[in-house]
């Protein structure tokens, strides 16, 4: 048995804890089919066309991504253009994998591209998109990671014909997408709604709406105290953040000179979802509303020990 800080390290695989990215966790599943048979006022109701504007419910983030890749009848040597916030060569498979199914993907422009494909990374908005506007092309902006950060003219979600969210990485539900609607005259193929899904979603969805600015303030005080018991070791935010704008899907560190897959596994293994920031010696872990203060020192403690044990 190995202990450090008061936690067990290595525990047996069937009592393991369960620390995901998304807040979600097995208690939701009760409260959540109890909030479906409780009524929304309107006026939380009305929070998502505040934060929303026109949109329509979808199973997944990527569903959303696929439909409104319909939209551009892209053939198969036509290229989408991915930039991201930090340019970092790091592109999740859940985007790839969904443009793959229509045409090419790269991290540049040239003749082929025909499409731009904005992702805001990890709770950062992306500074470039208003010029790229100036290119003529059809874009499309991915907020699943930074839902509720926005630019200082708050404008980031708007600039796209569409924008695409994956609903579990800021609440604690299932399963869920959105696709926002900013440019009517871009739906060249029926954008249909899922009654089951609408139905779902729509009961469920208000009743977090109105929790947002807990939200923020819960992601803000983990990720300063992931910074106050991580900055000790060398460990150091590895985005630039601000509190006042943005809001953090992960807690994301620069780690050198240390073997990140060692620790992707180790975290894994005691049940913390972690991975590397590839591209960068970068590594980040979870830090949702629902993590407490313990929490938050337990998965330290984890990174802790494994930076003591393979110095």
């Amino acid at each position: 048995m190995k202990v450090y800080n008061n936690f067990l390290i290595n525990p047996d695989a069937f009592r393991i804890p369960q620390y995901n990215i998304s807040p979600f966790s097995t208690e939701w599943v009760h409260r959540n089919a109890t909030l479906q048979q409780q009524f929304a006022p309107q006026e939380i109701k009305d929070l998502s066309l505040q934060l929303w504007g026109e949109h329509l419910y979808t199973s997944s983030g990527k569903t959303a991504i696929a439909a409104v890749l319909k939209q551009y009848n892209l053939s198969p040597n036509d290229e989408v253009y991915i930039t991201t916030t930090t340019e970092n060569t790091y592109i999740s498979s859940c985007v790839t994998r969904e443009i793959e199914k229509f045409c090419k993907w790269s991290r540049t422009l040239t003749n082929h591209t025909k499409l731009i494909f904005v992702n805001h990374e990890f709770g950062t908005t992306h500074k470039n998109v208003r010029g790229l506007l100036d290119l003529g092309l059809p874009i499309i902006e991915d907020r699943a990671m930074s839902m509720l950060s926005i630019d200082k003219n708050l404008q980031t979600g708007n600039f796209g014909d569409f924008t695409v969210y994956s609903l579990p990485k800021f609440f604690p539900i299932q399963a869920g997408g959105i696709i926002q609607i900013n440019n009517q005259a871009a739906i060249q193929v029926l954008l249909e709604k899922d009654p089951i899904v609408e139905e779902y979603l729509g009961k469920l969805v208000p009743h977090f709406l109105s929790e947002i600015d807990t939200i923020k303030k819960r992601r803000w005080e983990n990720y300063l105290l992931f910074s106050k018991l991580l900055e000790p070791l060398g460990f150091y935010p590895e985005l630039d953040l601000e509190q006042e704008r943005d809001v953090p899907s992960v807690y994301m560190f620069h780690a050198e000179n240390m073997d990140l897959n060692g620790l992707k596994a180790f975290m894994q293994k005691n049940g913390v979802e972690a991975s590397v920031f590839y591209g960068r010696d970068a590594f980040f872990i979870p830090v949702h509303q629902y993590l407490t203060p313990t929490d938050v020192t337990f998965i330290a403690s984890l990174i802790q020990y494994y930076f003591n044990e393979n110095k």
